[in-house]
């Protein structure tokens, strides 16, 4: 779960502002790079702004929400409360069409700008969680498509996992169909952060005192600007 207060949150947060953002689709190159922590926190840092925002699903691949059985909260009967499967967190959404006459809807980027239009009648900010770029089969529907209809495109890139070619082919779909990017944030949760690292390089030292290495390592571990440093 990445924090709302979080520095990269923060600055896309302020990078969208500055550019009167209004809605913005949330993708990866592949599914579990962590677009979904992603969306959510920049939805929660929306919601700390004060500004009322929807959380629309239309990741197919592997959706992460369902709906609440909490009463309806709008008078479109779509919108519902949206849980979050891992966490629980709640947040006022849309869940993913299960109606192959929706998801062909969906798939057209016409129709996609009109309904976001509508959204953003009742909402400050519209966020939508899709499916990943480089992971295509014939029930999602496709990132670039919803990348098209959004004013902007936020590319989450998995550390220490994501490959500079799948990069690189990620940013040639977005381009292909003229999409806006406004940034990338760096999921870290598989890369190790500087004290890590620098336990790993101090263990290599096998001449040193098996004790002293201990307390060292243990004051690396231990402290807090280093563990947060990737």
């Amino acid at each position: 779960m990445i924090p709302a207060t979080h520095n990269e949150i923060e600055q896309i947060y302020l990078a969208a502002e500055s550019k009167q953002t209004r809605s913005v689709c949330v993708t990866a190159c592949h599914s579990g790079d962590g677009v979904t922590s992603v969306a959510t926190a920049l939805a929660e840092r929306y919601l700390l702004a004060g500004q009322s925002t929807l959380l629309v699903d239309l990741n197919l691949f592997r959706s992460n929400f369902q709906a609440s059985k909490m009463p309806s909260i709008s008078s479109d009967s779509h919108v519902c409360w949206l849980e979050q499967n891992e966490c629980g967190r709640v947040f006022t959404g849309i869940v993913k069409p299960t109606l192959q006459s929706d998801i062909v809807n969906y798939r057209n980027p016409l129709y996609l700008e009109k309904k976001i239009e509508a959204w953003l009648l009742e909402f400050d900010r519209v966020i939508i969680d899709t499916s990943p770029l480089l992971q295509v089969n014939r029930g999602n529907i496709s990132a670039q498509c919803v990348a098209k209809a959004c004013q902007y495109t936020l590319l989450v890139i998995l550390g220490a996992k994501t490959r500079e070619n799948h990069l690189i082919k990620a940013m040639e779909l977005l381009n292909r169909s003229d999409s806006q990017l406004i940034g990338c944030v760096m999921n870290s949760k598989h890369q190790p952060s500087l004290a890590q690292e620098m336990q790993r390089e101090l263990n290599r030292f096998t001449w040193l005192p098996k004790r002293w290495r201990d307390s060292v390592n243990n004051k690396l571990l231990n402290h807090e600007l280093l563990t947060l440093i990737d």
